[in-house]
């Protein structure tokens, strides 16, 4: 809730059943004001400042692995004091829009209700109430879709108890999911029955066949496809025991299907070399430091980059690399994807919600060691960052025109002190401010 009157923390307990899950920028639902809304935790502590009724519990812990982390969360605080912001408003912009959640409101039929104990005194249709019971709950929006002539009903059932609202945080946006077919444990029965179908299950034979045959899981939808099979052949295969069914991650890779040539460090002229060296060795002893790279187009400042970041790695760290939105082409991506593979990930508009997503979900899951986008991959979820670049480090666009306000060279400089990282400002043309910086260091 970003407002100057709610701009503070506020203490909530953390039930039995999720300590040991929650942490230090965790995103949970907590009640608040008469409804639920998304909060995240920005300290534990033992002592609460309010007691008794006043003192509520988290509602929901709405993720596994905390999505922002402690240095994030503390970034965030630097962010809303600097630039005049709420603390939200800057752990907000953190997060890929997927992520920020909506409240929704479900139905479920009360403990009396779900007895059928004085059920039927309440004004609510059979229909109705034998449907969420059925369902265990629904989307209060869908209920009333479906039944708009018992909107007084059902006013009525949640006044008197007879149905129950709660309210839940959800996401924009889920992961998404593929049905697969996975081999059973046991292969030799697998295969015996197999041999044991009758011949009218042509269909299943063959099915099960290709299963077996496989050296990996294969998607339901090409399974059927490549044998021309029905879902109801595959269903009966499972409801044997012949095979598994199961829901598998599949991430919206926005260069699946793009075969990057993989390159190899070009060698470096002896300027290149004079300019890499520092940042090396402030990567290899993680001392914060700002150095400004001056070079025209052309003057191989992006293999510098591309070998500093080779180092960074190699020192068991992660860069983040911001360019321009502009700058961002394929052919940047293609040089750097070519040299790091699936170690990139990549953030930038141009991509889907559920792309920018997944990409994010790469970082999070610690797949990608390299961080490459606009002014906003500046927050990517990296947890030993080693070197941040800032290609085109004078570009206007670096600075966010709506609230938060911030400057991504600014937020860069910030976050390299907490990691104890390099910074690399690289430009044809700096801007004042970073020359004059580069002057008085220098």
């Amino acid at each position: 809730m970003p407002s100057r009157q709610t701009d503070r923390p506020f203490d909530y307990r953390i039930p039995p059943a999720m300590s040991g899950w929650i942490e230090v920028g965790s995103r949970v639902g907590v009640p608040f004001g008469g409804r639920t809304l998304q909060g995240f935790v920005v300290e534990l502590t033992e002592a609460a400042e309010v007691t008794g009724s006043r003192l509520k519990d988290v509602a929901e812990l709405l993720d596994p692995l905390p999505p922002l982390s402690a240095d994030l969360v503390a970034l965030a605080r630097w962010i809303s004091e600097k630039y005049l912001c709420t603390w939200i408003a800057a752990l907000q912009a953190m997060l890929p829009s997927a992520l920020k959640g909506k409240a929704e409101r479900y139905i479920r039929l009360g403990q009396e209700a779900a007895d059928r104990q004085g059920l039927w005194q309440t004004a609510l249709p059979e229909e109705l109430t034998e449907l969420v019971q059925r369902q265990g709950s629904m989307k209060l929006a869908s209920l009333q879709q479906r039944y708009p002539q018992y909107a007084r009903e059902i006013r009525e059932a949640l006044e008197s108890g007879a149905l129950i609202e709660d309210v839940r945080v959800k996401d924009r946006l889920a992961v998404r999911t593929v049905l697969t077919v996975f081999p059973p444990a046991d292969r030799d029965a697998a295969a015996q029955a197999l041999a044991a179908l009758p011949t009218r299950a042509a269909k299943q034979r063959q099915l099960l066949e290709q299963v077996l045959s496989s050296e990996s899981p294969i998607p339901l939808q090409a399974l059927l496809l490549e044998a021309g099979a029905s879902a109801s052949s595959v269903r009966a295969l499972a409801d044997k025991g012949l095979l598994e069914l199961r829901e598998v991650e599949q991430s919206r890779d926005p260069y699946a299907g793009r075969d990057f040539e993989r390159s190899q460090p070009l060698p470096l002229t002896d300027g290149q070399r004079q300019v890499l060296a520092p940042i090396a060795e402030a990567v290899e002893a993680q001392v914060s430091r700002v150095f400004l790279l001056q070079g025209v187009t052309g003057s191989g400042k992006t293999e510098v980059y591309l070998q500093a970041i080779a180092g960074c790695i190699a020192s068991g760290r992660q860069a983040i690399v911001l360019v321009p939105e502009i700058s961002l082409t394929p052919q940047m991506v293609e040089r750097f994807k070519g040299r790091f593979g699936e170690e990139v990930a990549v953030l930038h508009s141009r991509l889907s919600q559920g792309e920018r997503y997944d990409e994010w979900r790469k970082i999070r899951h610690r797949q990608a060691k390299v961080a490459i986008g606009a002014r906003s991959a500046i927050f990517a979820p990296l947890e030993s960052i080693g070197l941040i670049i800032i290609d085109e480090e004078h570009e206007s666009s670096y600075k966010q025109e709506e609230s938060p306000k911030y400057h991504a060279r600014d937020v860069a400089v910030r976050r390299a002190r907490q990691h104890g990282a390099a910074v690399v400002l690289g430009s044809a043309t700096p801007s004042l401010e970073s020359y004059m910086a580069a002057r008085r260091t220098a």
